[in-house]
């Protein structure tokens, strides 16, 4: 399957280099406000890793049989690409592939960016974060919402509070008329617990939930 027609529900493809400013938030009377870094939710330091059990389910929600093995994600080392410093983070393992795919992430104004400026991950708690469009033609796109509020998650290795950064999936052969939704729930000071993924074409979908992780 061609690689354009999967939706990766956390890091995959803006086709716009897009900017995330950091608005500050007004306080209500008599309240004490809460400051979050997007790195407690999504940490970026050398040796970090995250190892995932990888299902695929059809458009039913029955298991699909695939012989892929867990997911692993590293971040590896840090690196300068114009002149910006980048945490570079290896995926192996990512549906069954055989080489190890690399990406570039760094904090800009408190979003998790790439080095093509795409924001990988985000915490607002104000309506659309950003849009993703997908290629070719602009076959789907997808519109990123952050919801801050605790959602109890199990996993592999257990059970843990999580925030939500949600994608409403829309489709061009729908006429962009319906969504379909995908969640990456992520845990603060332990980074992403469960990540969604979907084939934009057939409608497959790919649940990677954490195994174990390892932090500095």
């Amino acid at each position: 399957m061609k690689k354009h027609a999967l939706l990766f529900g956390l890091c995959l493809s803006l086709l716009f280099i897009v900017s995330c400013n950091k608005k500050d938030a007004t306080a209500p009377a008599n309240t004490t406000p809460t400051t979050l870094s997007v790195k407690d939710y999504y940490p970026l330091v050398t040796g970090d890793y995250w190892i995932y059990k990888q299902t695929q389910y059809d458009t039913s929600g029955n298991i699909m049989t695939q012989t892929w093995i867990n997911d692993s994600v590293l971040v590896k080392n840090d690196t300068v690409i114009n002149s910006k410093t980048y945490h570079t983070v290896v995926n192996y393992n990512l549906m069954g592939a055989t080489t190890p795919s690399f990406g570039y992430y760094r904090d800009s104004s408190d979003c998790i960016v790439n080095n093509h400026g795409k924001i990988i991950f985000s915490i607002n708690t104000s309506g659309i974060i950003f849009k993703d469009i997908l290629t070719p033609d602009t076959m789907g796109y997808v519109n990123y919402s952050y919801n801050g509020v605790s959602t109890s998650i199990t996993v592999p290795m257990g059970i843990f509070s999580c925030v939500d950064l949600k994608g409403d999936v829309y489709r061009k052969v729908d006429n962009f008329s319906k969504s379909y939704l995908i969640h990456n729930y992520t845990c603060k000071n332990i980074g992403p617990v469960k990540r969604m993924m979907i084939y934009i074409n057939a409608l497959y979908r790919i649940n990677l939930e954490l195994i174990s992780y390892h932090l500095h």
